[in-house]
């Protein structure tokens, strides 16, 4: 190599050290920002990352086959089994606060439920978890905690119906050799950061963004359908949004990362919520409206737009429990042993 050309070379080296150092400082400032705004500098990745393995079906989550088959307490008569479904705010459901309430207006019964939620979960995949491991758990409810997903997602893919990590899939697979380098952006609070402000200015008005309701309804009646075939009790909840909390707390009021898609999100719900009482009139459901479920109290009930605290679960809790106990009373519910079903041995050679 010739002496120019090792000044060319030199040269090269500088400006890449240099601009890795940038990014460096940019991606610190990043972090440091997002540790002083959201308490931990690592805040949402696991959320972009943790999905990127195949799960037959449904795409991921745990593993139900062995989570969901026959207990031992299956066949007891006081026995009822509850089927939760949903997304991450279903997932953190603690089953013990649900069971608790579910207990405490019935005598001679004991309420189990099993969490069938994963974050990230739309309706649609509910209803494929619902139908492929409803019948292992035969369940005697159905209850879906959902809504957000369904509707904010809409707000990050280019058409309804579309998972909102289709492109990281499609990318992975199509262009292994660009994949690594997508992980590490991934990874980066820069590059997530800068994603979010371009969303920020490439919102649509609210209407726009309609045409994922009638898929998110059309689920909630294909669960309708599954708990009726399992001779379930059946019951939609539209799970909570912090815009319609009245009055925030300090710490609510302070979480302002998403305030600026509040307008279009608040906007779907309220659309949301006339489909979906139309739909339990139809198919003879119960359903929950979650929206106002927090008005009056000052105290913290989220810990973003839609996550809660355990104050949140307890009063959430509560609220299915009495609207659960409403449809109990003017039904009845057979449980356990009492409700007669071919026991699924019997369908397999």
């Amino acid at each position: 190599m010739t002496k120019g050309n090792h000044g060319i070379g030199f040269i090269i080296l500088v400006n890449f050290l240099v601009f890795l150092f940038l990014l460096i400082v940019l991606e610190g400032a990043a972090r440091l920002y997002i540790a002083w705004t959201r308490k931990s500098h690592s805040a949402g990745l696991t959320e972009r990352t943790m999905y990127l393995s195949y799960k037959p079906f449904v795409m991921y989550g745990p593993d139900w086959d062995h989570e969901f088959s026959n207990k031992e307490n299956i066949g007891e008569s006081n026995i009822c089994r509850v089927l939760l479904v949903g997304g991450s705010v279903a997932q953190e459901f603690p089953t013990e606060v649900l069971e608790e309430k579910f207990n405490k207006p019935f005598t001679g019964k004991k309420f189990q439920v099993l969490n069938a939620g994963v974050g990230g979960f739309e309706a649609r995949q509910e209803v494929i978890v619902a139908s492929l491991w409803g019948p292992r758990a035969r369940p005697h409810v159905v209850l879906s905690l959902d809504g957000a997903n369904d509707l904010i997602h809409r707000l990050r893919v280019v058409k309804p119906g579309a998972f909102y990590l289709n492109d990281a899939y499609e990318l992975f697979l199509t262009q292994p050799f660009f994949a690594p380098i997508y992980y590490v952006l991934g990874q980066s609070q820069f590059y997530n950061g800068m994603v979010r402000f371009w969303q920020k200015r490439n919102i649509k008005a609210a209407e726009f963004y309609e045409d994922a309701i009638p898929l998110y309804v059309e689920a909630q009646q294909s669960l309708n359908i599954l708990a009726k075939g399992l001779g379930a009790k059946r019951l939609m909840i539209l799970q909570p949004f912090s815009g319609f909390k009245s009055p925030l707390s300090e710490t609510e009021a302070a979480f302002d990362l998403y305030k600026y898609r509040e307008k279009q999100v608040k906007h779907l719900y309220e659309a949301t919520d006339q489909r979906l009482r139309g739909l339990a009139d139809m198919d003879g459901v119960q359903y929950l409206d979650g929206r106002y479920i927090y008005d009056g109290m000052s105290s913290t009930v989220f810990v973003d737009d839609v996550h809660l605290t355990d104050l949140g679960y307890s009063v959430l809790a509560q609220r299915i429990s009495e609207k659960l106990q409403k449809e109990i009373m003017a039904s009845g519910l057979v449980c356990g042993a009492e409700v007669q079903r071919e026991p699924l041995n019997s369908y397999t050679h």
